[in-house]
């Protein structure tokens, strides 16, 4: 038998390689390998730098008017002294007495011209010589006729806003009476302002235990009805609402008070001080 040339058997070996060559590449494409997996590192996080608005920062609050209350007591006896204090055309506060001749019809004119009422409740003084007049509260009462006097007095001021008491130097120190007042004031959602009668007044002491909003005078205007000391003591009235922001004055309808005060109010307009309802200033 002949024997193959080496040269045939060369050839053959070559196109076998070949085409195992082409079979493996086939197999490749159509199962491509899977690929290893890798550590990965993770890349930290820029932190975001902080937002910076666009709107301008607050501006602080421009600084505020002093503010002084002016309380005119005794209202309800005068139609006439009523208008001197309606004409000085401020947002003053008449305190009004229950009972008398016109006290309905003041408190309601103060209304409709936008001014605050209160009820001036009248309480028992120490000066026995003092008359208490009508609607007043005396120490002698129990708690329910204490009320009961209250609830009458509200109904003969219609629309008050609060309360402050007339005389009262003995009843607004006796604890037992000014919590009796006092419960139908909050009951009413009302306010209460001590008028300061006595040192020992519990008004507004009390009346903040129970929750009622209150308030003290300041200054009173005219214990002497005289100009030259009334203008003295509207000048005290200013250099305290300059030195604690406000203050809170009691004057009298019957008195030369509104007269002075109307002379006064370019000096009170000068030092940068608005007239305010008394509520304001209540807490």
């Amino acid at each position: 038998m002949k024997r193959p040339s080496l040269f045939l058997i060369l050839l053959v070996t070559v196109f076998a390689g070949v085409g195992t060559g082409a079979f493996l590449a086939s197999r490749r494409q159509a199962f491509p390998p899977i690929p290893r997996p890798q550590h990965v590192v993770p890349v930290p996080k820029t932190p975001e730098a902080p937002k910076v608005s666009k709107e301008s920062p607050p501006s602080p609050p421009a600084d505020r008017k002093a503010r002084v209350a002016i309380i005119f007591d005794d209202a309800g006896g005068s139609w006439e002294d009523f208008l001197a204090v309606l004409s000085l055309q401020r947002p003053v506060t008449i305190a009004v007495l229950p009972h008398l001749r016109y006290s309905r019809q003041i408190a309601e004119r103060a209304a409709q011209e936008g001014l605050e009422v209160l009820l001036h409740l009248p309480i028992q003084p120490e000066d026995p010589e003092k008359a208490l007049g009508p609607g007043g509260i005396r120490v002698d009462m129990g708690e329910e006729e204490i009320r009961r006097v209250v609830k009458d007095d509200l109904s003969a001021v219609p629309g008050v806003r609060g309360v402050n008491n007339h005389m009262g130097s003995l009843g607004t120190s006796d604890p037992r009476v000014m919590r009796a007042i006092l419960q139908e004031v909050k009951e009413r959602g009302l306010f209460f302002v001590d008028s300061k009668t006595s040192p020992r007044s519990l008004g507004e002491v009390l009346a903040r235990q129970l929750g009622v909003p209150a308030a003290s005078r300041h200054v009173f205007l005219d214990n002497e009805d005289d100009p030259e000391y009334i203008a003295g003591q509207i000048k005290k009235l200013i250099e305290i609402a300059l030195r604690q922001g406000e203050a809170i004055a009691i004057g009298h309808v019957h008195r030369k008070t509104a007269k002075v005060l109307a002379e006064m109010l370019p000096e009170i307009d000068a030092a940068g001080i608005e007239i305010v309802p008394v509520s304001n200033l209540v807490r």
